[in-house]
């Protein structure tokens, strides 16, 4: 039973204002049914028209707005209703479920869990109940110990640090969903060839509508289901709907066509009868997924967080282990222990002999010097056993650099965003990286090398050669009406109107349109020419035969067959030619040799030579028969050839120049004659000391000498499509990255098959640009010398990041090891090894992530498939400083020098503080070495940041760049984040002491701090001077 169809509210039931019409639903059964004989019944394409208010040759009978909107209200609007896009809370969910995330999530609940517990058994036996964030500091006097509850916020960071990397990560995925359903939107933004009122007209894929006529060429996209009024040789690439990749042909007995398919050959007219969701293609659009994989250089980023997350596991466990193997050991030793009644609270050891305890007995009662095995205390020592295990969580944490998905993300989302004002619409993100690499460009000629702004300059007519257009009266009218009607008729392109500058808008190919500007220039009007014509077939364009023909009837089974395609093709076919006076006469080898003279003088001065020519038929249905025409039985006569200029773009030669410095070989990739091939190639610089070969010679060779030959190729003439995949093919087994142009529908294979497909916003068809990565919207090789740039910058600016982020991962998990293992604890205590690596990194990412493509990213060869994410120079740089913040750190640690000074508030052999003045205060009675490893590891803290703040200017840099301040104050992004990152610094060693167990610092120490942050500088000028560092570990 047919499905019913809802649509919007209309008149009369679904009918055109009360008139005769075919309601929706019938239109609907019919498309559905995909049969013929229903079609018949409905009285056929024509009855089936005029009952739409359209007729099979002009198409809409009114045309007005109102008609249009009224038939959009009827039958509904051709626009395709997709998913809505995923709202930033959809987004922030799936941000949160990330591997990392996750387990930063699973960290924070065991750090605020555990720290709970710690408040409640450090308030339960130590100090009486106080609230949860201050302390009364007389309890602290009297109880040995100002004890405040802030070990919960360690956790509260790593949520507060999720949230801000899941919030950041939603709103630039939100942002680029947004840029791809503004690209989808541009890309559905079509211009469709219709007939209204008897006029052809184009008007956007949007404002299609039931009852239009609709004309189809190779490579046009169909904009609405219909059925067929009539075609040559029409074949339909349907795998987009039925998964069959091999074109199926249509014809009377198959007549009906489905949106969003895609014509690979031939030409046809067809009458819409649905359109937007009411179509085939609109109801499998509704339910598309739209999600799109991980770029190459986010499955790299996925590698090198895996191996440093596997060194952290390491680095925590033995940690955890040296710890508690220290631990267990410490606990045998004896030390003074003291408390009320049978609360025993184990003190610091400040105290190096058994009379010093019994001394203290007269302060604190119950002082007892003995091992803590024999006074255990499950509460004190669970305490440290917890610290210990919060200390390898951390580190974990710290190791795994959730900055880089951060950085990735950014990177992208800025780098598309601005290259689409480079004329770059970037489809497929892969391709924004993947481009940076690019070893190979092949690259069309015309419209992306030229101009693609085509007149005929010189030609070859009624045997002779004219090196200006010739006027009428310079040709007789038998061979003048003959030429015209071979031009007009033989096309499929429309002039439009007028332009500024004496340019005409061309509609179709512009090759075609420069000679119908030419026999416009002959006072001849083509579309008269055209109407009057008995067009029985046309045999569109072909690749393969570069030719395309038009079968004329002139009589009841008799025409003519105008042919046109390369001129060279067409000479070898041609026996005769017309002459001046309309005479046929033979051909012979010296007529042919002056013409190929004349075709070389042509092409060796830049101009694209099509060959033009005809057939006397004397048998129409034969003719018509034919897949293709002329067929080889049949006598071709010559009538001429057009030499049409199409100059090179000024801006070309300097964009070629460029990437040949960048490393990148550029070669042109055309169906033109070899001598304008080389000609265009050398006035724009890539034809220099390499070779020229046609796509037939290329087609020949073995595998092998293909591969040789590409090594020197710089040039293919008479190129085909499957030529160009071959190269492309053999190109990537050489182990290049290959980025391929493209524009027509043939292109489509090389443009898949390519590392990146570029194709052309202007001359390119639907199904190009929808097999290409890249858009190229201004169809001008400059842009895409713009995309390499950028592509560049996206690989640069995430190795900055890379870079940056192990500086500090080896450093933090290197200085947490080697303080545990001697004893010392972790210096940096997880806040701050929470704060460095969370929020600085998310703030770094945003700042290394932005940073703009310089020209000198040109001056370098490309990285290719194989390079590695970390190169020498990166190693090198990286190393350097993790060196030498693991020294000053670990310096500072075992043993400072002047004038830091880390002396106990209490001294060994003293019983009370003897001068509170001269020592840091943390405990209410200023007593125990907790003060003095505050302080230190203060010091070592804030010098650690500093030099992380002043690192990220070298991290700028990522090869022999001596100056890494270079440009910094056109990126106002890294300023403010570095600015922002210093006064949040500055607050958590002055103002939020306790949360960050910081204690405040005075002049003498924030000047040493920050000396030693700035060493960083100095120091990774002068390592540019060293050797690259080749580990070749990720």
């Amino acid at each position: 039973m047919p499905t019913k169809v809802h649509s919007e509210p209309t008149t009369e039931g679904g009918k055109l204002d009360g008139r005769t019409a075919v309601d929706l639903q019938k239109l609907h059964d019919l498309m559905e049914s995909k049969d013929k004989k229903n079609l018949d019944e409905l009285g056929g394409v024509g009855v089936l028209a005029a009952s739409l208010d359209s007729d099979i040759e002009g198409g809409l009978r009114t045309c007005t707005d109102d008609e249009i909107n009224r038939r959009k209200q009827t039958y509904g609007r051709n626009e395709m209703e997709r998913k809505p896009p995923p709202t930033i809370w959809e987004l922030f969910v799936e941000a949160m479920q990330d591997t990392t995330i996750i387990i930063l999530l699973i960290a924070a609940a065991i750090s605020i869990m555990f720290g709970i517990i710690i408040c409640v058994v450090n308030l339960g036996s130590a100090c009486p109940r106080e609230p949860l964030w201050k302390v009364d500091d007389s309890h602290a006097d009297e109880n040995g110990g100002e004890q405040n509850c802030i070990e919960w916020i360690e956790g509260v960071a790593v949520l507060a640090a999720c949230f801000i990397v899941g919030t950041v990560t939603a709103v630039n995925n939100y942002n680029k969903e947004q840029q791809f359903r503004k690209l989808q939107a541009k890309q559905d933004d079509l211009l469709i060839t219709v007939w209204r009122g008897g006029n052809v007209a184009q008007v956007s894929v949007a404002d299609v509508v039931v009852g239009d006529v609709v004309q189809l060429d190779t490579g046009s996209k169909i904009p609405a289901d219909g059925v067929l009024i009539k075609c040559s040789d029409l074949k339909i690439d349907e795998s987009s709907l039925t998964g069959e990749s091999v074109p199926v042909g249509k014809s009377d007995e198959k007549p009906f066509l489905l949106s969003g398919c895609a014509v690979v050959e031939g030409d046809a007219r067809y009458l819409v009868t649905a359109v937007g969701e009411h179509s085939e293609w609109g109801k499998i659009l509704s339910e598309l997924d739209t999600e799109r994989p991980d770029t190459p250089l986010q499955v790299k980023l996925a590698i090198v967080a895996e191996n440093v997350g596997k060194l952290g596991l390491f680095v925590a466990i033995a940690t955890f282990v040296a710890q508690m193997i220290i631990w267990l050991v410490e606990m045998g030793d004896k030390s003074c222990f003291h408390g009320n009644g049978d609360n025993l609270t184990k003190t610091e050891k400040c105290f190096a002999t058994e009379s010093d305890c019994q001394a203290w007995a007269s302060i604190y009662k119950n002082a007892t010097w003995t091992s803590s095995y024999s006074n255990f205390n499950a509460g004190v020592e669970l305490n440290n056993v917890i610290n210990f295990f919060i200390d390898s969580v951390t580190i974990i944490v710290v190791a795994i650099p959730e900055g880089l998905p951060l950085a990735v993300t950014i990177s992208l989302a800025y780098s598309v965003q601005r290259m689409q004002k480079d004329m770059n619409l970037v489809r497929v993100m892969a391709a924004c990286e993947t481009m940076g690499g690019a070893t190979n460009i092949c690259s069309d000629k015309t419209g992306t090398l030229t101009e693609n702004m085509m007149t005929v300059a010189q030609g070859y007519f009624a045997g002779r050669f004219w090196s200006q257009i010739p006027v009428k009266s310079d040709f007789r009218d038998k061979y003048f009406d003959t030429l015209v009607n071979a031009i007009a008729i033989n096309s499929r392109a429309e002039l439009g109107k007028e332009l500024p500058n004496d340019r005409t808008e061309v509609i179709g190919n512009k090759t075609e349109g420069a000679m119908l500007m030419f026999i416009r220039k002959l006072e001849v009007d083509y579309r008269k020419v055209r109407h009057s014509a008995d067009v029985v077939k046309m045999f569109p364009f072909s690749s393969a035969k570069k030719r395309m023909s038009a079968l004329v009837r002139v009589s009841e089974n008799e025409g003519m067959l105008f042919t046109k395609g390369a001129s060279e093709i067409i000479t070898d076919l041609c026996a005769q030619y017309m002459a001046q006076d309309g005479s046929v006469l033979p051909l012979d080898e010296n007529m042919k040799k002056d013409i190929f003279s004349n075709i070389t003088e042509m092409a060796g001065a830049g101009l694209r030579t099509i060959g033009i020519a005809f057939s006397e038929v004397s048998n129409l249905d034969e003719v018509k028969q034919l897949e293709d025409a002329p067929s080889k039985d049949m006598t071709v006569i010559f009538l001429g050839i057009v030499g049409i200029r199409d100059p090179p773009r000024k801006e070309v030669p300097d964009a070629v120049r460029r990437c040949q410095k960048a490393g990148i070989t550029v070669r042109m990739i055309t169906g033109d004659n070899i001598l304008t091939a080389k000609s265009i190639a050398k006035e724009i610089g890539i034809y220099t000391n390499g070779i020229a070969i046609e796509g037939p010679d290329f087609r020949k060779q073995s595998p092998e000498e293909q591969k040789e030959t590409l090594k020197t190729m710089q040039v293919m003439a008479r190129c085909s499509p499957q030529d160009k995949l071959t190269m492309v093919r053999r190109l990537k087994e050489m182990g290049e990255v290959v980025a391929v142009t493209g524009d027509g529908t043939n292109d489509a294979p090389a443009l898949k098959e390519a590392d990146v497909g570029l194709s052309m916003g202007i001359t390119g068809t639907p199904v190009a640009q929808e097999a290409s990565d890249i858009v190229i919207m201004d169809d001008n090789f400059s842009s895409i010398v713009k995309s390499v740039l950028w592509g560049r910058s996206v690989y640069d600016n995430i190795r900055r990041f890379l870079q940056f982020q192990l500086t500090v991962n080896v450093c933090a998990l290197v200085l947490c090891l080697m303080g545990a293992i001697t004893g010392f604890g972790t210096p940096l205590r997880p806040i701050h090894l929470l704060w460095v690596n969370l929020i600085m990194d998310t703030l770094a990412a945003l700042a290394l992530a932005t940073e703009l493509p310089t020209p000198d990213m040109l001056d370098r060869k490309p990285y290719g498939r194989g390079d590695l994410l970390i190169n020498g120079h990166m190693w090198r740089n990286l190393l350097i400083q993790a060196v030498y913040q693991i020294f000053f750190c670990l310096g500072i640690l075992y043993g400072s020098p002047h004038p830091l000074n880390f002396q106990d508030c209490i001294l060994p052999g003293q019983y009370s503080v003897t001068s509170k003045d001269n020592c840091i205060t943390i405990h209410g009675d200023g007593t125990g070495h907790d003060a003095t490893e505050s302080y230190r590891n203060t010091i070592i803290y804030n010098a650690f940041v500093w030099a992380q703040l002043f690192n990220e200017f070298n991290a700028r840099k990522i090869y022999n760049e001596l100056n890494p301040f270079e440009g910094v104050m056109t990126n106002t992004i890294f300023l403010s984040v570095v600015f922002i990152s210093s006064i949040l610094q500055f607050l958590t060693v002055q103002f939020i002491p306790k949360a960050f167990h910081t204690v405040p610092l005075d002049g003498d120490d924030w000047a040493v701090c920050l000396i030693l942050g700035f060493v960083s500088i100095p120091l990774g000028i002068i390592g540019r001077f060293l050797p690259p560092v080749n580990l070749n570990l990720m």
